[in-house]
C-alpha cells in the first residue's frame, strides 16, 4: 500500500505533526554511493566472487580461452594440419606394395615363372603442389579460427562482467531505498507510540518497507546469478575490478576482423580442397613397379630377367565428379557463411555506432537531471523547513530526485558497456 493512500485520519495533518522526523529521515536519503560503498553492499550477499585489483581484462580473457571447450576443436584442426603436412612432404602419394606372382605349367613339376617386385605410387604432375596448398590453407585456417574463438570468449566475458556491474548498481540502489524505508518505519512507530500518528500510518510505512525488501531480495538474487554466470564461463573465482575500455573508433568493420578473417581462411581452405579433389581422382595414382622375373625350363635351366612396369590410369573424371561436386558444395557453404557474417557485422557496427551516439546524449541529459535533482532536494528541504510545503510533497520530490540521481549512474555504466560492445563488433580483443 503506497504512502499516499487515504487513511481515516487527515494524512497531511498527521505528517505535518511529525516535522521533527524530517531531519532523521533526510539523513537516510542516501546519495549515489561510491564504488567502495557499492562493493560493501555486494559483500553482504553470500556466494559472490572476490574482486582482484591486480587482475585485468586481458588476463581473464586468456585464462578463459585456455579452458574454453572449443580448445578441443582447435587442437583437432592443428592435428589435421600436421597430418596434411606429412602427406605433402612425403615422397609417395599413397601406399607402396610388394608384388609376388608364381605360374607353373603343372603343379609341382618345377617348370614355370616367378615374378617379384616392389610397386610404389607416383605423384601426378602438379598434384603435390595442390596438396601443399591444402596444407598451407589448413594451417592458416586453424590459426585464424583460434583468434576468432578468443574474440568470442572476450565478447561473452564482456557481457557477463557488465551484467555484474549493472546488478551491483541495482543492488546498491535497492539497498539504499530499503534502508530509508526501514528508518521511516522506526520513526513512524515511535510517533505512533507517542500518539502523534495514527496506526494506519505505520501500516503504510511497513507495507512500503516490505515492498522495498522484496526489491532488495530480487536484486541480491540477480547479482548472485550474474556472478555465477561469470564464474561458469571463466572457471575463475576472481573478477577484475576495472573493466572499462578506452574507446577506439573506426570507419567500418576492419578487414582483419578475427571472425571474418577466420571465415575467409576457411573459404580459401575449401577452394584448395576443391582443386586437390579434382587432381587427386580418389587415389587413382600412377604406379611404378621394379622387380625380377625367373623362368624355369627342363632343358634350359633358369632364366633371370629384370622387370619394370609403369601404370598410368586414364579417364575416371565421371567417377570423380561427385567428389568434386561435394567439395564445391562445402566451398559455397563457406562463402555463404562469410557473406552472411559480413552483412551481420555491418549491421551490428551501424547499430553500435548509433547506440554510442544515443548513449552520449542520454548521459548528458541524465547528468543534467542529476544536477537539477540535487538542487531540488536542497530547495525543497529549505521550503519544508520554512513550512511552505507538506512532508508528503517533500517525500515525493525526494523520491523522484533520487531516481534521477541513480539514473545518471546507470547511464554511465551503460555507456561503458556499449563501448565494450562496440569493440566487440570491430573485433578488438582486450
Amino acid at each position: 500500500m503506497p504512502l499516499s493512500s487515504p487513511s481515516p485520519y487527515p494524512l497531511q495533518a498527521s505528517l505535518w505533526r511529525v516535522a521533527p522526523l524530517l531531519l532523521i529521515f533526510t539523513m537516510f536519503m542516501v546519495p549515489v554511493p561510491a564504488m567502495s560503498e557499492v562493493d560493501q553492499v555486494a559483500s553482504d550477499v553470500p556466494g559472490l566472487l572476490q574482486f582482484d585489483a591486480s587482475l585485468n581484462l586481458h588476463q581473464v580473457v586468456e585464462a578463459t580461452y585456455a579452458s574454453y571447450p572449443q580448445q578441443a576443436i582447435i587442437d583437432a584442426m592443428q592435428q589435421e594440419s600436421q597430418a596434411l603436412e606429412q602427406r605433402s612432404d612425403s615422397w609417395l602419394p599413397g601406399y607402396s606394395q610388394i608384388y609376388l606372382q608364381n605360374n607353373q605349367n603343372v603343379a609341382g613339376d618345377g617348370e614355370g615363372m616367378t615374378q617379384t617386385g616392389y610397386q610404389i605410387p607416383l605423384w601426378r604432375w602438379g598434384q603435390r603442389d595442390v596438396s601443399r596448398n591444402v596444407t598451407d590453407k589448413a594451417i592458416q585456417s586453424s590459426e585464424s579460427f583460434a583468434h576468432a574463438v578468443r574474440l568470442e570468449v572476450a565478447g561473452m566475458l564482456r557481457e557477463r562482467l557488465w551484467q555484474m556491474k549493472l546488478a551491483e548498481n541495482r543492488l546498491a540502489f535497492a539497498s539504499s531505498i530499503y534502508e530509508v524505508s526501514t528508518q521511516l518505519v522506526r520513526t513512524v512507530k515511535r510517533r505512533v507510540e507517542l500518539g502523534d500518528l495514527a496506526p494506519q500510518d505505520l501500516l503504510l510505512a511497513e507495507s512500503d518497507s516490505l515492498e522495498k525488501k522484496t526489491g532488495l531480495t530480487q536484486a541480491e538474487l540477480d547479482l548472485q546469478h550474474a556472478h555465477q554466470a561469470y564464474a561458469n564461463l571463466s572457471r575463475l573465482n576472481r573478477a577484475p575490478v576495472h573493466i572499462e575500455e578506452e574507446l577506439h573508433t573506426v570507419k567500418s568493420v576492419p578487414e582483419d576482423h578475427p571472425a571474418l578473417f577466420a571465415l575467409n581462411a576457411m573459404v580459401e581452405r575449401a577452394q584448395a580442397d576443391v582443386s586437390f579433389t579434382r587432381e587427386w581422382k580418389q587415389g587413382a595414382q600412377p604406379t611404378l613397379l621394379i622387380g625380377t622375373q625367373h623362368r624355369n625350363f627342363y632343358t634350359k635351366g633358369t632364366q633371370n630377367d629384370s622387370n619394370v612396369v609403369i601404370q598410368i590410369p586414364l579417364g575416371g573424371d565421371d567417377y570423380n565428379a561427385p567428389f568434386v561436386a561435394q567439395a564445391n558444395l562445402t566451398l559455397n557453404q563457406r562463402i555463404t557463411e562469410r557473406n552472411t557474417l559480413a552483412r551481420d557485422l555491418e549491421r551490428r557496427f551501424n547499430q553500435a555506432e548509433q547506440s554510442l551516439a544515443a548513449d552520449r546524449k542520454a548521459l548528458d541529459i541524465a547528468q543534467r537531471r542529476r544536477e537539477i535533482a540535487e538542487t531540488q532536494i536542497r530547495l525543497n528541504r529549505l521550503a519544508f523547513e520554512a513550512g511552505e510545503i507538506h512532508m508528503i510533497d517533500f517525500l515525493k520530490v525526494q523520491s523522484a530526485a533520487q531516481a534521477s540521481i541513480w539514473d545518471a549512474t546507470l547511464r554511465e555504466i551503460i555507456m561503458q558497456r556499449d563501448i565494450a560492445a562496440y569493440h566487440q563488433v570491430i573485433g578488438r580483443v582486450p
